[in-house]
């Protein structure tokens, strides 16, 4: 087994840098979400990247969309637009591509694929984060289709979103539960304003509130009762492609780093001389490295078809610990520049820090590991 890149490859990683250094990263917004952006990628034509081309899509496998969404990372210096585009791609759009009926995907995907409809996921609610199987949202079977009751928080691209996959209690004892396909226009359905946060900006986060919102049949993904395994198969895509730009934004991080220490003199050396700073930069190599290999790692075995909960479980936890400590490592590199906004280096720290939280702390991922390799 290897991961040398095709010329295909090699050659989306080339093109997908190529646009997000022309069109995604001069004077753009960087504290809301950046409409034009979206549309720019829209037209460039990721957002469909594994999707059936049927619906528009680009048929490619998981290890092109990793490699793809590297580079998007590494090319793109907006992460909260970022972060907002593998939302819509990996527990919305791609839910509905691998888990959705045939109805479903004629009616949502095209709409998606084209960027004309953004999606989101929202499981999370005020007292059930990290323990997911405690939400208390509750949908009412009634003829037709269910009657939802409750409110999400916290949901990625909540205010921006057209189209919603939802997790909700449809039975209470025993606990049983459904996933639905809920839209914006949907009578008793309401997104909040934008909730103030520390980074990743450019994607706004939000609460949703149902009240007495209806929800038909065809709506259900799958069927009713199965909402928590495809909550753990949508985890799953989120632990391994929304980390995979992790890596390609480690590898700028590091770029920069290195031209820094190649131009910067302190004491009348430049400062790679002094082992403090290459060690550091050496650590990042070794952290990217790593990654990277477990990345296409992962995304090889799910084209084989495999079940990757824990190798996914692996990968979040090593890339966000060591995505943090990279930009933690950057700061220091740069001192007092790195500190002041005019680098954008205590940007990038800032949008660094949740990743060791959403799609699972890194406390429980390491329990998640542990009862895996345990049992």
């Amino acid at each position: 087994m290897h991961f040398d890149l095709t010329k295909d490859q090699e050659q989306y990683k080339a093109e997908i840098t190529s646009f997000c250094r022309e069109n995604l990263c001069g004077e753009v917004s960087l504290v809301d979400f950046p409409w034009k952006s979206w549309e720019k990628v829209s037209e460039f034509g990721i957002l469909g990247i594994t999707a059936d081309e049927m619906y528009g899509g680009l048929g490619e496998s998981y290890l092109t969309a990793a490699i793809a969404m590297e580079a998007l990372g590494y090319g793109c210096v907006n992460n909260g637009l970022i972060f907002a585009i593998t939302n819509h791609i990996w527990v919305a759009l791609n839910i509905i591509s691998v888990y959705g009926s045939t109805i479903q995907k004629e009616k949502y995907l095209p709409s998606m694929i084209s960027g004309e409809k953004i999606g989101a996921f929202a499981v999370t609610e005020a007292d059930a984060g990290s323990d997911a199987l405690a939400l208390s949202s509750f949908a009412k079977k009634t003829d037709n289709g269910y009657m939802l009751n409750g409110s999400k928080m916290f949901i990625s691209n909540g205010p921006v979103a057209d189209i919603f996959i939802i997790i909700a209690l449809t039975e209470k004892n025993p606990k049983s539960y459904t996933a639905f396909i809920v839209e914006k226009s949907c009578d008793g359905f309401k997104a909040g304003r934008p909730i103030p946060k520390m980074g990743l900006e450019g994607c706004p986060f939000s609460e949703l509130v149902f009240d007495q919102c209806f929800i038909p049949d065809e709506n259900v993904i799958m069927k009713a009762g199965m909402g928590n395994v495809l909550m753990n198969e949508i985890i799953t895509w989120e632990r391994c492609f929304e980390f995979a730009p992790h890596v390609g934004t480690m590898q700028r991080i590091m770029e920069r780093c290195i031209d820094y220490v190649n131009e910067r003199k302190q004491s009348g050396k430049y400062i790679k001389e002094y082992q403090s700073v290459s060690h550091k930069i050496a650590d990042m190599q070794v952290a990217i490295e790593l990654s990277k290999n477990m990345l296409y790692k992962v995304a090889w075995l799910k084209d084989q078809g495999r079940n990757i909960y824990q190798e996914a479980a692996i990968l979040k936890l090593f890339v966000s610990e060591n995505y943090i400590k990279l930009c933690q490592d950057a700061m220091q590199i740069f001192g007092a520049y790195g500190y002041s906004k005019e680098y954008g280096i205590e940007r990038e720290l800032r949008d660094a820090m949740a990743c060791s939280i959403y799609s699972g702390t890194s406390e429980v991922m390491r329990n998640t590991i542990f009862h895996l390799i345990s049992v």
